[in-house]
């Protein structure tokens, strides 16, 4: 039995999250896709083997995995487009209507649809069918993972399971990098999520005339915690602390955890350097304003930060992580929580 329903295209998704984050907008969506640092034609084998089995199996010209941004999608692995990213308008686009609803999609003949009529693809020939299913990594939906037909079909039930199973692999793929790439213990990115990310937004400076800002965070007292309450009770404190520690910055910001009590914020796109110690100041408020710890083991908690602010994409991660390490040694000088600034690049 065809589970799709005939007026709208659509077709149930199976075992996906209860909660899925959607909408090519959404902005928490959007940090979501930001964080996985996928980018278009990464030449993944596993992400390869996806589309040519799709291909194969289901006699299509085109399989994509792709991510979908506003009015662009990114091919993490692509068979029959020959592009790492195309530009369809979202109104437009099957791949965007997958993530804005979280749902399958199937399209049976496009030039007779009411939107995707104005595809730029299905105007010039090049698409006629299409069915789609989300690409959802911890609960955000991504992307898509899809089949292109240059006539239209009706996709056979087995075709469309197939499509399903091989979404759920994708994103199993990119769980398991998630994994690698997450800290245990609180859930943040991790030192190896860290040093790409920053890398990245290295290379982002490049012409904007912003400013990056690396904030190196310790946790002040924490040996003690360790000591007098146990380790189950400092484990505990530092998730609270992380928890709390992320309320307190912009949406734009990611915290992570780069071992022990050391944390980072990691602050793209400032206008300008006193943007960054704001930012530093409210992670002090987010020490004093946390909750639920043990009776008497939030006493000792302060916090130490240390920032390097640059302008200069050539910078490297390490020298940028060291100027915040040093000044964030430099604030544990003076007494309680407490924000320094390391003024000039070494």
């Amino acid at each position: 039995m065809n589970n799709r329903l005939s007026d709208s295209g659509y077709i149930d998704s199976c075992q996906l999250p209860i909660r899925l984050v959607t909408g090519v907008e959404n902005v928490e969506r959007l940090n979501g896709v930001d964080d996985l640092q996928l980018s278009g034609h990464l030449g993944d084998k596993d992400f390869d083997a996806i589309v040519a089995s799709l291909g194969i199996a289901c006699r299509v010209p085109i399989a994509v995995v792709n991510i979908v941004t506003p009015g662009k999608q990114l091919y993490v692995a692509e068979i029959g487009v020959g592009e790492d990213s195309t530009c369809v308008p979202d109104a437009e686009s099957f791949c965007a209507e997958v993530v804005n609803t979280g749902r399958s999609l199937v399209v049976a003949d496009a030039a007779t649809h009411r939107a995707y009529r104005r595809n730029p693809l299905v105007r010039d020939h090049v698409v006629a069918a299409y069915a789609g299913e989300p690409l959802v990594d911890n609960g955000i939906v991504i992307g898509s993972v899809a089949i292109f037909d240059s006539q239209p079909r009706e996709f056979t039930d087995d075709e469309l399971t197939l499509l399903r199973y091989h979404a759920q692999l994708a994103s199993a793929v990119l769980g398991l990098r998630r994994a690698a790439m997450t800290d245990s213990l609180t859930g943040l990115p991790n030192r190896a999520w860290c040093v790409e990310y920053i890398q990245r937004a290295l290379a982002q400076l490049r012409g904007t005339g912003r400013v990056l800002a690396v904030l190196f965070i310790d946790l002040d007292g924490f040996k003690e915690i360790n000591d007098h309450f146990g380790h189950a009770v400092g484990d505990h404190v530092l998730k609270v602390m992380a928890a709390s520690m992320r309320s307190h910055i912009r949406p734009t910001d990611s915290l992570a955890r780069l071992g022990g009590d050391e944390f980072v914020v990691v602050c793209p796109d400032l206008g300008e350097v006193s943007e960054a110690v704001r930012i530093g100041e409210r992670l002090l408020i987010s020490a004093g304003n946390s909750s639920g710890f043990e009776p008497g083991a939030a006493t000792n908690v302060t916090l130490s930060v240390g920032i390097a602010v640059t302008d200069d994409p050539c910078e490297s991660v390490d020298n940028l992580l060291r100027r915040a390490d040093d000044a964030m040694y430099r604030a544990k000088l003076r007494v309680g929580s407490a924000v320094e600034l390391a003024v000039v690049a070494a």
